[in-house]
């Protein structure tokens, strides 16, 4: 089965994810950690949380790549026939085809993808959107709040001083050079649409 977790920014998605697979691992059951290769933030290959969990991941995707080919590799550097369970971190940076691919596997393994449904303007990444289609359980991963109280529902891009961001490419991982860092924040829809992150 194909099963999408989603959640804004701060809800703890990555955390979930690793401490899922923590107590499949634990089963001795035979688990693959994924995820996609634009994700730099903590290095290539590393998956990490803001709480402080973090593992490294058995297959970085290229967007390029075939999910199967890269599972087929892994069992045989493994010494094993399959993979029972794959654990997908920002999957809504997978593309179509990817998830297409996923959806085809998933009768015969538990694909669990953990990502943001939307981006920073409101609209859907290539990846979560194929997810919404094509998955069999969606679950909403909640938690996270405006600096309101209330339930935060949009992905919010800012810039250093807290200003809200509402323009620029859709995947910003990094700024470099003379550019002001910018974060991401989960806001309630009304002050995401007033510009306003914080009191």
């Amino acid at each position: 089965m194909l099963h999408f977790y989603y959640g804004v920014m701060g809800s703890s998605k990555t955390a979930m994810l690793l401490m899922q697979r923590y107590n499949y691992m634990e089963l001795g059951l035979k688990v693959a950690l994924v995820k996609p290769a634009i994700d730099t933030r903590a290095g290539v290959n590393m998956v990490y949380s803001r709480v402080g969990l973090q593992a490294q991941a058995e297959i970085v995707l290229e967007s390029g790549n075939s999910v199967q080919e890269q599972l087929n590799w892994l069992a045989v550097q493994h010494a094993h026939s399959e993979f029972q369970y794959v654990f997908v971190d920002e999957a809504q940076f997978l593309t179509e085809d990817q998830v297409q691919e996923m959806a085809d596997m998933s009768a015969d393994l538990e694909i669990f993808c953990y990502g943001l449904k939307t981006d920073f303007l409101g609209n859907f990444f290539p990846g979560s959107a194929a997810l919404l289609r094509l998955a069999e359980d969606i679950q909403e991963v909640p938690g996270s709040l405006c600096w309101c109280g209330q339930k935060a529902t949009m992905n919010t891009r800012i810039d250093g001083e807290g200003n809200v961001i509402k323009h620029g490419e859709q995947v910003l991982i990094d700024t470099t050079g003379n550019q002001k860092p910018i974060r991401y924040i989960g806001l309630c829809y009304r002050h995401w649409r007033e510009g306003k992150s914080h009191a």
